[in-house]
């Protein structure tokens, strides 16, 4: 089946509807799915003609195989809906990273790609370990696929006392076109759905139980509490131009 929600479109989830959101922004979050412990939400943003979309779950596992499989890029087309090809352009730090992400989506709709920012915080209080993802300009040349300028996202996790890990994420998306009804519905619903059920499987099924995560191995030294760039773009009073001051327009690949 083909995909689309990869690493950079997928949703976001959490049960205080406070951590996994962005800051300053009210949600009005409606239920759209509940289904195999997988709850799915969207919320219209004021500013926005584009909806917000969350979704939550546990999974019996630990915070550090989670890391592993989002941080295990080549493997993002065997659980990231519609993901086909993600790659590293740049790697900053062990928390910090360029990266490329390329979505194919279902015919007439174009494929999309986008080159991402992505950093990794962990919240000393409560442990609450979170990917932010955010579009960057630059990077890498343009390709047949229509470039996602303007894509926020996190990923969330949380060890729980019952062993299991609360499994949290938000994404914001522009399109950056125009797109069928039920395109649309795939992407908020069905998509982040497939996404989150291929994610909890592979965990469950002992993936990444023995990798390593060097953030998560020594003392968290050099890790942010909070990612500085945790801004939705596509909020009208947080302009492209100034998050991307502090993002390069080019990066360098490295092997």
């Amino acid at each position: 089946m083909n995909r689309f929600y990869s690493i950079i479109l997928t949703l976001a989830l959490v049960p205080s509807f406070s951590a996994a959101q962005v800051a300053g922004i009210d949600y009005d979050w409606e239920e759209k799915r509940s289904k195999d412990g997988i709850t799915l939400y969207t919320s219209a943003v004021e500013g926005s003609p584009f909806k917000a979309v969350r979704g939550t779950m546990n999974v019996k596992g630990s915070v550090k195989s989670l890391v592993g499989l989002v941080e295990d890029l080549a493997a993002c087309p065997e659980w990231a809906a519609m993901c086909e090809e993600a790659r590293v352009v740049t790697r900053v730090s062990d928390v910090e990273s360029y990266v490329y992400v390329f979505n194919n989506v279902p015919f007439p709709v174009s494929d999309r790609d986008v080159y991402a920012h992505v950093v990794w915080s962990i919240d000393q209080d409560s442990g609450r370990v979170t990917m932010t993802s955010q579009a960057a300009p630059g990077g890498v040349d343009e390709t047949k696929a229509v470039r996602l300028s303007e894509a926020f996202t996190q990923w969330h996790f949380t060890a729980q006392e019952d062993g299991t890990v609360l499994v949290e994420n938000f994404a914001h998306i522009n399109p950056n076109g125009p797109t069928p009804a039920w395109i649309t519905n795939m992407l908020l619903v069905d998509a982040p759905y497939d996404s989150m059920f291929e994610m909890r499987k592979l965990i469950e099924g002992g993936a990444y139980e023995d990798v390593q995560v060097s953030f998560l191995n020594v003392t968290q030294t050099g890790v942010p509490d909070s990612d500085p760039l945790a801004q939705d773009p596509l909020i009208p009073e947080v302009s492209i131009d100034q998050i991307s001051e502090s993002v390069p327009s080019e990066a360098t690949v490295t092997n």
